[in-house]
């Protein structure tokens, strides 16, 4: 919401939570880190108190020059190093607290009961339960048999919180100066028992000197971080999947706790699944960067830069698991009775890379002309190892390896390595400030293809007109009408040397060009004895090479009023080919059986992306008071012009193939809305399984008119499932002490769909309605509901004909947020303005995510979580206090 083009999608919360970012809706970034292409797993652990700038690097004219891997746009960095003054300190302190943006009640034991018996009578039959089993439900009295159990109010906390230091120091002089960074961060979630949790130890170290007789400057940085999470590991749950789906899916009516109030014995209790006594799963991940580069500016050649960089990174993750379920109790005992046999499987993952960087530029002002120019070579080298063992079936309950029975051991291993590199070349020109003209070439290599197709060559152009430099343009600059005016328009190719991840059907595996085989070691018994198995790996495919991604942006940015008014527009096109894709037999005249499919070919695939971008904004100040306000817009949309992977058949069926048609959510049947009599139900096409159907039940549309419904009336439904339009207002503004910041973000364009829980509920439940919002059912008098009528067995009793796959179901995602806010007040300002030993003494407050208005909240769903169960960690609302001081 900060920048136009940046789409940022939440994914819920979480310990350590990622989110999906894109640029322009592309897939994720690459991230530069001073210079260096780091792994995006470094950019999200970096300490935010670190970070000089991010730059957003958008169209083929900014990013080419980075290459391979650079088509989905660039998050660049830049850290902070030392500054020339004498030594300065400053420590910050942050405390958060999370709790759900929205996170409706649970429907308790004795409303499911009342429901139960409405839903019966709907169909005709007695009532399931007495009004004496109703009351004991609410009063309480019988808690075992007729229990009322809140799994929330059991599991889970308020709030969760999360503690932040960061301490810094810095000085030096123009010839050597220095910068030392640590940081710390404990984050808790929001289970009642702190059995997960993440810390994370930052440290940062820069160094620079410079020799300025001879113009050659040295920097040393080095950075890395040391992180380890924990989370419960119980034979039933082992992740936010397990433990949030049975918070929300257990019936109330069974008891959690037992009567001297120890977890009661029985099925998916989450209060064992989060307890402390139970197994864990631990990460641990380090990593430790370290860069040194040199700059002679030449002396005898003015304006020729020389620079040489090396970088190396090494990461090791060690995870350890540990499945060992909490005792639980009988109802009346104190004797815990164990679960499932504890497991424990170990993995440990090392990486290292290095790159090597050489680089000449030059500079220089002829009168009105300004040229420069760019020439390198660049070359990274990686290796990959892991291995990984586990055993089963302990008796002892010790989470050692040595104390698992040996005839359950497993192991396994792998190693890989990886290589890139790539000459640049870049030249700028501009006349007078008025005219400007960029072009980069880059020619790429990638061990990801055959010997022969390794190499790609890549080209991007850029053009610009400072219009307000123009004498025209003079009288229109003294009035203010535009301070400011610069048409711009830039077009190029950017290669990739993979698509998608390992599900993308045109994801490309490493040595995938080469004819491979799959052992076995247990693939066959002969005379009692294992033998070893070969098997045959996918034909190899000598037409993999580069996928090239042709981008084009035009745009403007101009300024007015005094330069209080201000903005830009973009409108970009991205076109992606060279995809490879195995043909079908029949379409490439193969009809001999080859027991595989065939090798991998050179396809006329292509696939677009488009949209465009805005920005407006107002800056002024009145005496001390300064503030700023902007709306930042962007849209983009995509398609397949052309899909092999798409079958003949899907493709002919226009309703609901893919190639030609923009993002759409999935198929399914568009619903006309509920049948209103019997007569209605009799003259209407039905679905072929829908039976007893009645008034309230869906009624869906007969696209062919063959009088049924079935697979052949399904068609594209929905706007797909990522935003595809997003958005921000921010208000910023100062008085003299004083400093406040608020964003307003939202997004829209893009539909969820509920998933079955959200529908219809759980056998737990006897599927019947979770939360208040679901009751709103239809009957006779209520035939504007949001949900079908009340049956007491979903499913079954209609032939499931409610529930089908159709646009009833589907909310609109889009929202509206408070994303965040925050306000300071700098007691250097007037309170401790004479107090020399403190340079800063800063307090803040601030939040995210404060208040949303969104469909999906109607329906107990954060827009920013995609689960359509409710199964994951909810996304959070937060509040936090930060103090900031100098020294």
């Amino acid at each position: 919401g900060r920048a136009p083009g940046l789409v940022i999608q939440g994914n819920g919360g979480g310990i350590d939570k990622s989110s999906t970012i894109t640029i322009r809706g592309g897939d994720t970034p690459l991230v530069v880190i001073d210079g260096i292409i780091r792994n995006y797993s470094d950019f999200k652990t970096l300490s935010p108190a670190d970070i000089e700038s991010v730059s957003i690097l958008k169209d083929a004219s900014s990013t080419a020059v980075y290459g391979s891997r650079a088509a989905n746009g660039i998050l660049q960095v830049v850290t902070k190093k030392g500054k020339e003054g004498k030594m300065s300190i400053d420590y910050s302190y942050n405390l958060s607290l999370a709790q759900p943006s929205v996170y409706r009640d649970r429907m308790n034991s004795g409303q499911i009961a009342e429901l139960t018996n409405e839903a019966y009578r709907n169909d005709g039959l007695d009532d399931y339960y007495t009004q004496e089993q109703i009351d004991k439900f609410y009063d309480g009295s019988d808690p075992l048999n007729y229990a009322n159990t809140d799994w929330r109010k059991l599991t889970l906390r308020d709030w969760a919180p999360t503690q932040k230091h960061n301490l810094t120091m810095t000085g030096g002089t123009e010839t050597n100066n220095y910068l030392a960074s640590l940081g710390y961060i404990n984050q808790e979630s929001l289970y009642k028992v702190n059995s997960h949790n993440m810390q994370r130890y930052n440290v940062r170290l820069s160094q620079s000197a410079y020799i300025k007789s001879i113009g050659l400057r040295e920097t040393a940085s080095l950075d890395g971080y040391a992180e380890e999470k924990i989370h419960p590991y119980t034979s039933t749950a082992d992740s936010y999947y397990g433990v949030f789906s049975h918070i929300q899916n257990n019936s109330p009516m069974l008891p959690g706790l037992n009567s001297l109030g120890l977890p009661y014995i029985g099925p998916d209790n989450p209060v064992v699944e989060t307890s402390d006594q139970s197994g864990y799963k631990r990460e641990n991940r380090k990593m430790l960067n370290a860069k040194l580069q040199l700059e002679w500016d030449v002396p005898w050649v003015k304006g020729l830069n020389l620079r040489g960089a090396v970088n190396y990174n090494y990461y090791i993750r060690r995870d350890k698991n540990w499945r060992k379920d909490a005792p639980q109790f009988a109802w009346d005992s104190d004797v815990p009775q164990g679960g499932g046999e504890p497991m424990l499987n170990r993995y440990t993952e090392s990486n290292y890379y290095y790159t090597w960087q050489w680089f000449a530029s030059y500079n220089r002002t002829f009168g009105k002309h300004n040229v420069s120019a760019l020439a390198g070579y660049e070359a990274t080298y990686g290796l990959n190892e892991n291995e990984s063992m586990g055993r089963t079936n302990y008796v002892f309950d010790i989470d050692q390896f040595g104390s698992g029975p040996e005839a359950t051991t497993t192991i396994g291993a792998g190693e890989g390595e990886y290589g890139r590199a790539g000459w640049v070349g870049q030249a700028k020109y501009n006349y007078d400030n008025k005219y400007f003209a960029e072009f980069s070439l880059r020619h790429d290599g990638s061990d990801q293809f055959p010997p022969h197709k390794r190499w790609g060559t890549f080209w991007a152009g850029s053009l610009g007109w400072s219009v307000d430099q123009e004498k025209f343009m003079d009288p229109l600059k003294e009035k203010h009408i535009l301070d400011m005016l610069k048409l711009r328009a830039s077009y190029g190719e950017v290669g990739a040397d993979n698509w998608g991840d390992g599900g993308n059907p045109y994801h490309v595996s490493r040595y995938s060009y080469l004819s491979s085989y799959g052992y076995n070691g247990k693939g066959a018994v002969i005379d009692g004895k294992y033998y070893g198995t070969f098997n045959e790996g996918a034909p190899a495919s000598t037409a993999i090479t580069w996928f090239t991604s042709s981008q084009a942006n035009v745009g403007f940015d101009f300024s007015s009023l005094n330069n209080r008014l201000y903005g830009s527009f973009d409108y970009f096109m991205y076109k992606t080919k060279g995809f490879i894709y195995a043909p079908e037999a029949k379409n490439a005249g193969y009809y001999a059986p080859l027991g595989t499919s065939l090798p991998k070919v050179s396809t006329n695939a292509e696939f677009r992306r488009a949209g465009y971008e805005f920005q407006l904004g107002w800056r002024n100040n009145i005496g001390d008071f300064k503030y700023d306000i902007a709306l930042n817009y962007t849209y983009f949309n995509q398609l397949w012009n052309n899909d092999p992977s798409e079958s003949i058949t899907s493709q002919m069926n226009p309703r609901t193939r893919r190639v030609q048609n923009t993002d759409y959510l999935t198929t399914g049947y568009h619903c006309l809305g509920f049948f209103t009599s019997d007569e209605e139900i009799h003259q209407s096409a039905l679905p072929t399984n829908s039976k007893n159907l009645k008034p309230g039940d869906l009624k869906y549309e007969d696209v062919n008119g063959d009088g049924v419904i079935d697979g052949s009336d399904s068609q594209r439904i929905g706007r797909g499932g990522f935003p595809h339009s997003n958005y921000g207002i921010t208000l910023g503004a100062s008085y003299k002490g004083w400093s406040a910041s608020i964003l307003f973000q939202g997004a829209g364009s893009f539909d969820m769909m509920l998933g079955s829980v959200l529908r219809y509920g759980t056998a737990n439940t006897n599927w019947m309605p979770l939360y208040e919002f679901m009751t709103d059912t239809w009957t006779p008098t209520n035939t504007d509901a949001r949900y079908p009528r009340l049956t007491h067995n979903a499913g079954n009793d209609n032939g499931n004909n409610n529930y089908l796959t159709s646009d009833f179901w589907m909310v609109d995602g889009s929202y509206f947020r408070l994303k965040d806010f925050s306000i300071s007040y700098d007691f250097k300002y007037s309170v401790l303005k004479k107090c020399k030993w403190l340079t800063k003494l800063q307090a803040t407050i601030s939040g995210q995510n404060i208040f949303t208005i969104s469909d999906a909240f109607d329906y107990g769903m954060d827009p920013e979580n995609a689960n359509q169960e409710n199964y994951g960690y909810p996304n959070e609302r937060v509040i936090a206090f930060g103090l900031n001081v100098g020294f």
